[in-house]
């Protein structure tokens, strides 16, 4: 599973964290830890009590928000007046969404990162803005994304095809549609499995997605072993080229299914429309015309490819 479909609630603090994290000490006085923080472009740093433990943190809105409104002498006056205390260990193990809730519940805003016994890094509030536009992206992926095959799912196919047909009746030009079935895949199932299937699955998505060239091909998910492609500005014939391509490459595959009635492996049929969009028809008219030509080639054999005619 590649990072973009790793489940982001999975995440955990060692990915975000800051590190490493400079410190001074306790006893530095404020004009001496300012010098240092700007020479080193930190803008947070850790503070070392007399035992060499970290007492707290100091950033640089601590400067800006303390040191003026209680009138403290910068060149007297120690970091550990103006330090953020106390702090809090946590793993380094634990998930973003654990320690968001550690850090609410303590009301503490700072999280000392610890690996056996080792000071790894620091978690601040800060360090969740990245975590929340990782979220974001990934609610987005999920929402037009097939979460077991990363392709596209029904959801986005729908709106795509919506586009499409607009556009293509616009221009007069052809929209061409393809339907996949994988071939007896509840047989497949019974037989191997539900993970094996789920793996065959990915492994034809991926086929399929390796044999479309133009970013304007979009594949998607149609629903449990069905598959769609729209093809805008493709004529029908080069339509039928593309599916007789994809076929092939599942057959190449050789996924055993021992229980086919037609291959020692995993084949694929598919059904073919294509049609110049006008005002008088639907985006339905050709999504219907594929699904039949695609029960033709089921009734026909299975492994092959239909296509629709008037």
């Amino acid at each position: 599973m590649n990072d973009k479909k790793k489940i982001i609630l999975d995440k955990t603090v060692r990915e975000y964290m800051s590190s490493p994290v400079l410190s001074v000490d306790e006893g530095s006085t404020l004009k001496e830890v300012a010098k240092f923080m700007k020479s080193m472009k930190a803008p947070l740093i850790l503070v070392k009590n007399k035992s060499l433990e970290y007492s707290g943190v100091v950033t640089e809105a601590d400067f800006t928000h303390k040191v003026a409104a209680k009138g403290y002498s910068v060149k007297t006056t120690t970091v550990g007046a103006i330090m953020s205390s106390p702090i809090k260990t946590i793993k380094g193990s634990t998930i973003m969404a654990e320690a968001n809730k550690t850090m609410r519940q303590s009301g503490i805003r700072h999280l000392l990162v610890m690996d056996n016994d080792e000071f790894v890094g620091l978690l601040s509030p800060i360090n969740f803005f990245k975590y929340y536009e990782d979220v974001e992206e990934y609610l987005s992926d999920l929402a037009i994304n097939d979460g077991l095959t990363g392709i596209h799912n029904r959801r986005y196919f729908d709106e795509v095809l919506k586009v499409e047909w607009k556009r293509t009746k616009r221009e007069k030009s052809p929209l061409s549609l393809i339907m996949l079935d994988i071939d007896y895949f509840k047989k497949y199932n019974d037989t191997y499995g539900h993970q094996a299937g789920d793996e065959s699955l990915i492994k034809v998505a991926k086929a399929i997605s390796e044999s479309l060239r133009r970013p304007a091909d979009i594949l998607a998910r149609y629903g449990g072993e069905e598959f769609v492609i729209v093809l805008p500005n493709v004529e029908q014939k080069d339509a039928v080229k593309l599916s007789e391509k994809i076929r092939a490459e599942i057959e190449t595959l050789k996924i055993e299914h021992r229980l086919s009635s037609i291959s020692p492996f995993v084949t694929a049929s598919l059904g073919v429309a294509s049609i110049v969009p006008n005002s008088d028809l639907s985006p339905e008219v050709l999504l219907n015309k594929a699904d039949k030509a695609l029960y033709n080639a089921k009734i026909r054999g299975r492994n092959c490819v239909i296509v629709a005619h008037d």
